[in-house]
């Protein structure tokens, strides 16, 4: 587990036990060992965690469930929007998804986040829409990006199906005022100073580095151009700057290197070392909107649009990320499975089979080879020395653990399983002191 995934499964744990977190503070809606942590999958692990401890399964588990759930949501997606086969077929590749597995096998919110948007667009695509105003409000408490991206994909979905006819029904005029609730309190955790933390910490608009690469970059140029003085700040100031910057992450985040050919480059979201889809579905993707936009001229707007939604708010942490671009899956996956509705049977074969093999590949790698490179991004070292400690065979002999094996403040009483109230009691404190452990920040 890494650093995330310890304070999650902690918290979830100390919650079960004490009904606080691992901080002393009671059923919180934002957690402070996460810079601001959605309450989501907390709470959504606890089942988990009452079950399993606080373990790889326990903080995990939220995250496999959810995997499983989004393929069941694919297949009525597909069926809802471009029929029964494609709602197979999509099934099917969300069930062997490169982006999907790497998601499922960590505890991360943004999966769960994935699922239940997912489940709200099928509820809202099925005219239930209390149901999707509550699935929509708990992904919106479950990973920061969805608080953007939701709104614009249900103005999106509310416009392709027609706002007279959607706001005749008196269930949605409900669901808007349930939404309301869940924004209402979201806004609060944000003034409350709680919330967003570690978003305004990773935004570009905010980074100090990129603030000060911007002014030097403004200073060059209008030291070198030859425009006249009063023209250059016209020309060269920081609202062209950071668009541009904006622009360049946006693309980014739609280019052929993130999603076939390298990922986003982080070991946790992309142990396979890959892009996020298959090499083929490159050519699924060119077929499959071919042939909606021939025959699917309602549809592929919504796809399209659904596609273009999500990097408008991941272009605002810079650099892709698997996690935060995951609202993306679903379009991507049903317009290659519209594709494999549309060829022959031969070329459906030779596709599975193309699939099949970079999946093998990628499994090798990833049981083969991953764990022995990136161990260390997982907080390996982390669990080895917390292992060494708990099975000390001398109780009596003092063991000091220093807070330079990154994340190990977290990651014994994980292991350890201590009593939340004695982490309670020392939160903020070091050295922590945990009968015969000392963790040290010396």
């Amino acid at each position: 587990m890494y650093g995330d995934e310890l304070t999650i499964v902690y918290d979830s744990y100390s919650l079960s036990k004490t009904g606080m977190d691992q901080t002393g503070e009671s059923f919180p809606l934002t957690f402070k060992m996460g810079a601001g942590r959605s309450a989501g999958y907390v709470y959504g692990s606890i089942p988990f965690v009452a079950v399993f401890g606080p373990t790889e399964w326990g903080v995990r588990g939220l995250s496999i469930v959810s995997g499983l759930g989004i393929i069941i949501l694919m297949y009525f997606l597909g069926k809802k929007l471009l029929g029964d086969k494609v709602g197979l077929w999509a099934s099917f590749l969300a069930s062997i998804s490169l982006w999907d597995i790497y998601l499922s096998r960590g505890g991360f919110e943004a999966h769960f986040a994935l699922f239940l948007s997912l489940f709200g667009v099928v509820m809202f695509l099925y005219k239930k829409y209390i149901p999707m105003a509550v699935l929509f409000g708990l992904a919106i408490f479950t990973y920061p990006t969805f608080k953007l991206t939701i709104p614009l994909l249900l103005v999106a979905l509310m416009f392709f199906h027609g706002f007279k006819k959607i706001f005749g029904e008196k269930t949605f005029i409900i669901s808007i005022l349930i939404l309301a609730v869940f924004a209402g309190f979201s806004i609060n955790e944000t003034f409350k100073g709680v919330s967003d933390e570690r978003f305004l910490n990773l935004n570009v608009i905010g980074d100090r580095d990129v603030k000060e690469s911007v002014i030097q970059k403004i200073n060059e140029q209008r030291n070198l151009s030859n425009l006249p003085n009063k023209a250059k700040p016209f020309i060269y100031n920081k609202p062209l700057a950071y668009t541009r910057i904006l622009f360049e992450n946006y693309i980014e985040n739609l280019s052929p290197s993130f999603l076939y050919l390298r990922g986003d480059r982080n070991p946790r979201a992309n142990p396979g070392e890959w892009g996020m889809f298959y090499l083929v579905e490159a050519l699924l993707l060119f077929v499959g909107l071919h042939h909606l936009a021939n025959n699917e001229k309602k549809s592929l707007p919504l796809l399209v649009v659904w596609i273009l939604i999500v990097p408008l708010a991941t272009m605002l942490l810079g650099q892709t990320h698997a996690l935060r671009n995951n609202f993306m899956l679903p379009p991507f996956i049903l317009i290659s499975a519209y594709a494999l509705t549309k060829i022959t049977l031969k070329t459906k074969i030779v596709v599975v089979v193309l699939i099949l093999v970079q999946l093998t590949y990628v499994l090798i790698t990833i049981y083969g080879y991953a764990p022995n490179k990136f161990g260390s991004f997982w907080s390996e070292e982390a669990k080895i020395a917390s292992m060494k400690a708990i099975y000390e065979p001398d109780k009596t002999k003092t063991i000091v653990l220093s807070t330079s094996i990154d994340n190990i403040e977290y990651a014994y009483p994980v292991y350890a399983k201590i009593d939340p109230k004695e982490v309670i009691s020392q939160y903020g404190k070091y050295p922590k002191v945990y009968g015969n452990i000392v963790i040290s920040d010396k």
